[in-house]
Order: C-alpha cells, then structure tokens, then sequence
C-alpha cells in the first residue's frame, strides 16, 4: 500500500525578514536567503526601492523644496552624498526626508507583496529593509533572522564598499534601532564573521526551520500600506 502523498501548503505567503547592523553582510544574507527559498524575485530590497525613488525628477524636485537647490547635481537630480550629510547629522532632517520617501517605499513593498501572492500557492518573500523595527514591518514577517558581526570588521566592510568615513558609519549605525533590540527580536541568528561559504552553509542548516513555516495571507498581517501592519 503506498502512502498517501503529502498535501501542497495552503496558498499564502512566507515571510523572512532579516536585521542587521550596517556592514553585517545582512544584505548578502537576505540575497541567499532569497535564492534558497525560491529565486532572487522573492527578495524585497527597500534601499533599492529609495535608490529609484532619488533618480525620480518628481521626488528631486520635493526634495530640493524640502532641503535646498544645494542637495542637488548639475543634472538635476539628487546628489545622494549631499543629503546623507544632512540627514545623517540632523535628526528633524532626517524625520523630513523619510516622510517624504517611506510612504513610496511602503506602498511599492506592498504591491509587491500583493503580485507575489497573486502567483498562488506558499510563496516566500525575503524583506531587506534598513528600518524593519522603526517601521512595524517586523509583524509582517514569520520568521526574523538577526546577521551578526563585530563592529570592527563592520566598520572596516563599510567604509570600504561605500568610502563612508568610520564617523559616517556610526552616525548611520545611530540612526537606526540598537543593535541589541534587533538581536533579541529575532528568531535565530546568523554569523557573518567567516567566508561566504559559510555563511551559505548556516542559511542551509536553517531551511528545514523555516519550511515548516504556515503561510499566511497579506489581509491577515498587512490590508492596506497606509495603514499599520496587524500584530505579529
């Protein structure tokens, strides 16, 4: 007699949210994460989504309203480096620019949330957002993973992918939720401190926790992107 074969996965979504200090690899991390779980198209990279909104002559053009003619290139767009300096240094600067840019952000994330649960089945999403715990978008996830690294090797990563001095990358670190809360909110913890070889290794060991996952719909955790998510 054989066995009855296993029923699909009730039709909804999955989803790994992933924190992180700046420099930690959480980037890195969220990409593999996306590939093991279905193809880099279930990834959902918020500074991606602000990168496209500064090259819109639309949000330049409020932004220049905002901050000044001075945060603008030749071109006419924004000169992102400009504007890091503001923000980075000035809290009530950097409230201003969010509130111009993360109603964007969170509708796009939000429509592509909608378009991946439009393919059917149990589908996974990967959120690689910098503001996952400032934004309420961690009750949206089913599942946190924390990437840890030592300042240090954080730092040294930083500066030189992005040329950022080690002050920039602490005014950067400053600004988002600490390190601890991030650490403790999540659900297992990643360690980014050897060869990607092994970190590709430990996402592999956390897959059989993460397939046992139950979907669930977006009405369920998030109805609307003007609205906040439901508790987790």
């Amino acid at each position: 007699m054989t066995s009855p074969t296993p029923s699909p996965p009730a039709p909804g979504l999955r989803i790994v949210g992933v924190l992180g200090g700046i420099g930690s690899g959480k980037s890195t991390a969220a990409g593999l994460l996306a590939e093991a779980l279905g193809g880099p198209d279930r990834l959902l990279d918020a500074d991606r989504e602000v990168a496209e909104l500064l090259a819109s002559p639309v949000v330049a053009e409020e932004v220049a309203a905002a901050f000044g003619t001075g945060i603008l290139r030749p071109d006419g767009l924004i000169d992102r480096r400009a504007v890091a300096g503001r923000v980075f240094a000035d809290p009530e600067a950097r409230r201003t620019l969010e509130t111009i840019l993360h109603p964007e952000v969170r509708r796009s994330l939000h429509r592509r949330l909608e378009a991946l649960e439009a393919t059917g089945g149990a589908v996974w999403a990967v959120l690689d957002v910098p503001l996952l715990i400032e934004r309420g978008l961690v009750d949206i996830c089913d599942f946190l993973v924390f990437v840890e690294a030592p300042d240090s090797l954080r730092a040294q990563r930083a500066t030189e992918r992005h040329g950022w001095s080690r002050e920039e990358w602490a005014a950067r670190e400053a600004a988002q939720a600490p390190l601890a809360e991030k650490r403790s909110r999540a659900d297992a913890i990643l360690d980014n401190t050897g060869e990607p070889a092994d970190l590709r290794a430990a996402i592999r060991d956390l897959l059989p926790r993460l397939l046992a996952l139950p979907p669930r719909s977006l009405a369920a955790r998030w109805p609307r992107w003007d609205q906040a998510p439901l508790p987790r």
